[in-house]
């Protein structure tokens, strides 16, 4: 939460583009007929009808095609003669914040992407507001039969002719549906017929290997604004602890006082301390602490984690390197002339543990180093050390540590080689923990990314994995779309199976926010003031986490799983007779998936996460084989969890 530089906004932009052509055009093959089936027949007549209803002036009727599409498609049109010339045939394809149209000529492949759900939009040049984002042109020779046109997991948007790749534009938002429209001129008769081909289903099959035994769960959760959750209403504070509880959102990050801190710690807890967070024209967030918010976390069966951030004034030292050392520099890329004392920053700590277990009856199950702040390599092992004693000194033995918190995963990797280097810190360390804000720079090709969590998987070695800060924070990535929920599914799905993750926290469980795009990048939830302050999903990221965080309860354990598709990601986890297994599919195309799993699990349950459905249990797992759709992430379970209000008692505890 502390570090909000983007990394890559030039490689999310959607700046305004003047139509570009290619100064080469493609040449296209001999157009072979497809044997795949008809989904879908049309005609348009140039001399024909008008359309039906309220319509343009003399406009040829379009053609609709009624199903809606799935996150990611590839769709393809035969057309049953080349265009004529002086026609064009439009493909527009709409979602509910944008639109893109894919323009068929005779000798060009025009694409255009739009936005349309803001009048700050309007070019006023139509009856709706409307700009455009991006627009691009390609020309080419021969014969278009086929015109295909890929929405798929790289965040991409792709146009294929004859089945040759023709033209790609980057596309983040989400499209539910698309029709036909001929533009031909009116006083000559001319017929452009074709079909819509019906898209198949893969045949795939996942072997769960339950032998194979990896990291045991803590749970999930993240980290609550105390400030937001202090607006809810009463019946908003209710429908909030329902929500984590039915989303098993049980860990309660604490995001604690920073630099208002006395130093007497009296004010550790107090409201009007709370340290704004200048995230556009945002109200404070942060940073404080609520001990009957944690309180309440403890009673449903949750945990805390305390890390700070920011030290007061009074906790730090001047410092330099030594003659002949190098400069520190923090992720800002400046240099650090003001480090931690150990013994006063220790001292914090192990008073904020006296006053939960004094609150709640309960300490901290771990507490964080340091959060995103860059600490000398000798300060961060002195700090670890330092409290490592204290903790034990004033009875926190059971409360374990994990390591000083880096913004990027390639950074955390090098504070673990730097740890490693003094054999007490690392001893005294008991998790590697980083956030993961440069998969931001990965987000079209998540792949890429493996490497890197490899490498610091590597350097912890036996050391368990904490992922404690996920979110999207590039200003380039903040479309509420649930395509870019989906990619942020992929890091979870890659923290469980290559860093054997123990916990996965996002950002933000609520945040206050003024600007919705923010809020649907940072947090789970928003506070809804226009419905009597109760907390609302900001976006597709509850749901996506939810399709792992419902079903994976605390104490069960990953087993391995193969797929025979690369496009099929699976997680599978046990504990007793409760298994559960979680499938995404990042394909284009529907897969048929078969699961082999010795024992064959009796499965109670099956959950569909998708952009249509919010964690949908209401369908009964079939004995054979069972269709995920293209972006669709399907939960098997052998427990049942509601989607309904919790049985136990959610008390609003003000």
């Amino acid at each position: 939460m502390g570090i909000r530089a983007c990394l890559v906004g030039a490689v999310f932009a959607l700046s305004v583009s003047l139509p570009l052509y290619s100064q080469q055009a493609v040449s296209v093959p001999v157009f072979r007929s497809s044997d795949q089936s008809t989904a879908a027949e049309f005609s348009f007549v140039s001399d024909g009808p008008r359309g039906p209803g309220w319509t343009r002036p003399n406009e040829i009727a379009r053609a609709y095609f009624d199903k809606a599409l799935p996150s990611f498609f590839q769709r393809s049109i035969e057309l049953s003669a080349p265009l004529p010339m002086q026609t064009s045939l439009q493909w527009i394809f709409t979602g509910p914040h944008a639109g893109f149209t894919v323009t068929l000529s005779p000798t060009s492949v025009r694409v255009v992407q739009r936005y349309y759900d803001s009048i700050a939009l309007s070019d006023n040049t139509g009856s709706y507001p409307s700009r455009t984002t991006r627009d691009d042109t390609q020309a080419y020779t021969g014969a278009a039969r086929r015109l295909t046109v890929v929405l798929d997991a790289h965040l991409a948007l792709a146009v294929r002719l004859n089945g040759v790749p023709i033209l790609t534009q980057r596309c983040i938002f989400d499209i539910t549906r698309d029709q036909l429209r001929l533009d031909a001129p009116r006083t000559r008769h001319i017929v452009v017929s074709g079909r819509l081909l019906r898209e198949t289903a893969i045949a795939a099959t996942l072997t769960v290997i339950p032998d194979e035994r990896y990291q045991t769960m803590l749970g999930f959760g993240g980290s609550p604004s105390i400030p937001a959750y202090a607006s809810l209403s009463t019946e908003g504070k209710r429908e909030y602890w329902d929500v984590l509880k039915r989303y098993n959102l049980l860990i309660d990050r604490e995001y604690p006082m920073g630099t208002q801190l006395k130093p007497d710690l009296s004010n550790m807890d107090d409201l009007k301390d709370a340290t704004p967070h200048y995230y556009g024209d945002n109200f404070p967030n942060g940073e404080v602490s609520d001990f009957s918010y944690s309180r309440h976390t403890l009673d449903l069966g949750g945990s805390v984690i305390y890390e700070m951030w920011a030290l007061p004034a009074w906790a730090t030292v001047p410092w330099k390197p030594a003659p002949g050392e190098p400069p520190v520099f923090d992720a800002w890329n400046k240099p650090v002339r003001v480090a931690a004392d150990p013994e006063v920053y220790s001292r914090i700590v192990v008073g904020y543990c006296q006053m939960l277990r004094q609150r709640t009856g309960a300490a901290p199950l771990i507490v964080g180093i340091e959060n995103e702040v860059e600490q000398p390599p000798e300060v961060f092992a002195r700090m670890t050390t330092v409290l490592r004693r204290e903790l034990d000194r004033a009875g926190f033995r059971s409360t374990q540590i994990h390591m000083a918190d880096a913004p990027y995963v390639y950074m955390a990797t090098d504070r673990v080689k730097a740890l490693k280097t003094n054999a007490e810190a690392w001893d005294a360390t008991n998790y590697i923990a980083t956030h993961q804000y440069d998969y931001q720079q990965f987000l079209a090709n998540p792949d890429l990314y493996n490497a890197r969590l490899q490498a610091l998987h590597a350097a912890g070695g036996a050391k368990p994995f904490l992922a404690t800060e996920i979110c999207l924070n590039d200003p380039n990535a903040q479309e509420p779309s649930y395509r870019l929920a989906f990619q942020v599914g992929q890091l979870y799905h890659k923290d469980l199976t290559i860093m054997d993750a123990e916990a996965l926290l996002y950002c933000w469980l609520l945040l206050d926010v003024e600007q919705p795009t923010f809020g649907g990048s940072r947090a789970l939830l928003v506070p809804n003031r226009t419905n009597n302050d109760v907390p609302k999903a900001s976006s597709f990221q509850l749901r996506v986490l939810g399709a792992w965080s419902r079903h994976i309860e605390r104490g069960m354990v990953r087993s391995d799983v193969q797929s025979s598709d690369p496009n099929l990601l699976a997680t599978a986890f046990v504990q007793g007779e409760h298994k559960t297994l979680v499938v995404m599919n990042r394909g284009t195309e529907a897969r048929e998936m078969m699961v082999s799993w010795p024992g064959a699990p009796r499965w109670k349950q099956i959950e569909r996460t998708s952009m249509y459905q919010e964690n949908n249990d209401g369908e009964a797992a079939p004995d054979g084989p069972i269709t995920i759709e293209p972006g669709e992430i399907v939960t098997l379970s052998t427990n049942v969890v509601s989607r309904g209000a919790c049985n136990e008692a959610t008390d609003a505890h003000d």
